[in-house]
């Protein structure tokens, strides 16, 4: 007769263990769920490239140099992950920004937020997307948000 409360000790610790075993399994798709993001298709182009700064056109399309105040922080080494972060460099490798990214669903702006190791925002930037293709990224710049006949036009390609 001990035999019966012994067994309904296994079965109880068993249906424990099963219903257990189904929450980790839940939770743990809940949270790979949450840390995948639904990429559109202009995001999509940008993955698991790296995109370098090639040149800076004014409104008249004429080449700026790299070391023109205006444009100098735009150029660099770029890289855009399928989970919605970024990381940025100088062209000699050395970090300049990381934090989250994204394209509007229609592909005509990108938003960063730069974030500090510890998390915390710096800033958010959307520009204007000029060509999204999966060889050539340009964006669009103002230098006065009041004036829109003046802008520089930051040309990247996939590094080769």
């Amino acid at each position: 007769m001990k035999l019966k409360p012994l067994m309904a000790a296994v079965i109880t610790l068993s249906s424990m263990m099963a219903f257990t075993a189904q929450a980790a399994t839940t939770a743990n798709a809940a949270a790979t769920t949450a840390a995948e993001k639904k990429v559109n298709d202009y995001e999509a182009v940008m993955i698991d490239k790296v995109w370098v700064t090639t040149k800076a056109l004014d409104q008249d399309k004429k080449d700026v140099s790299p070391q023109n105040e205006q444009v100098s922080n735009y150029f660099g080494l770029a890289e855009y992950y399928p989970n919605g972060t970024f990381k940025m460099t100088t062209l000699e490798g050395a970090p300049k920004m990381q934090g989250d990214w994204s394209f509007d669903s229609e592909g005509k702006t990108r938003s960063l937020t730069a974030k500090n190791d510890k998390g915390d925002v710096l800033f958010t930037r959307v520009v204007e997307n000029i060509t999204v293709t999966p060889d050539e990224y340009t964006y669009r710049i103002y230098p006065s948000q009041d004036d829109k006949s003046k802008y520089f036009d930051i040309v990247h390609e996939v590094k080769k």
